[in-house]
């Protein structure tokens, strides 16, 4: 018995090193593979949303049952060899949901007052494994303080007008090459880059209500975030997490 049990706690110490190192998920607003599935596919970004949040849920379920102390070895290795094939089969299918949104449009619009001029579409660049963005070129409008410029956030907004996050500052470059402080001059042409948070397999806070607001984006929006439009979205962003929140605790509580 002693000897089994050396040997589980060896084959945890193992699993422990290699999963820690793995994928995080935020809990919060669901966290099953079948609330995960109910996510809509028909949006701009596809069925990218739902299998980011699938998979992140499923590996999660398995990790949980690895370190719940009640598995014999062999369910250990068991457990191990599906987690496994889990992620294998994640990437697999985050690479090809993400290779068919390559190049697609989203619509971006400025704000009033924002002094940059931009295209009227990003195009997703979801080449690789890395992080997907929605890019765009344009150029200032007119010459202002970097202090001012680092106020525009790129901000996601969904089919109902409400922000998906409003913690966007986005990447801006000059087209030839990186941004200075001296580079917001009027008729300064740049490249804005929005990050999408779907697709990736090292995300931390793919839950499935972030990645519900996700399937729903209908454009990105180019915002001063000291403006009183820009604290309306977000107010109501963290409105809306904390209802998710107290729904999710209810669901625990059995009410």
């Amino acid at each position: 018995m002693k000897k089994t049990m050396k040997k589980i706690s060896a084959l945890m110490a193992v699993m422990a090193f290699a999963v820690f190192g793995l994928t995080s998920c935020g809990g919060g607003g669901g966290s099953s593979e079948a609330e995960a599935n109910d996510i809509p596919t028909d949006g701009l970004l596809g069925e990218l949303p739902m299998l980011t949040a699938k998979y992140c849920n499923k590996i999660v379920d398995l990790r949980e049952k690895m370190f719940s102390g009640q598995l014999t070895e062999d369910e250990l290795k068991k457990a191990r060899a599906e987690f496994d094939e889990t992620e294998k089969e994640r990437d697999a299918k985050l690479l090809l949901a993400r290779e068919a949104l390559n190049g697609k449009e989203i619509p971006v619009e400025v704000q009033e007052g924002v002094a940059v001029k931009l295209e009227p579409v990003m195009k997703i660049d979801a080449s690789g494994k890395g992080s997907i963005y929605a890019v765009v070129k344009g150029s200032f409008t007119k010459t202002i303080d970097y202090s001012q410029f680092r106020n525009y956030y790129m901000i996601p907004i969904d089919t109902d007008g409400k922000a998906i996050d409003t913690d966007r500052g986005g990447m801006w470059y000059k087209e030839d090459g990186e941004m200075s402080l001296d580079q917001t001059k009027e008729g300064t042409k740049l490249v804005a880059k929005a990050y999408v948070s779907v697709g990736s397999t090292s995300a931390r806070s793919h839950n499935t209500s972030e990645m519900k607001r996700w399937a729903k984006i209908a454009k990105f929006c180019i915002m001063d975030c000291t403006t009183d439009a820009y604290k309306k979205l977000k107010e109501q962003l963290e409105a809306d997490k904390k209802a998710e929140e107290i729904e999710a605790a209810k669901a625990v509580a059995g009410e």
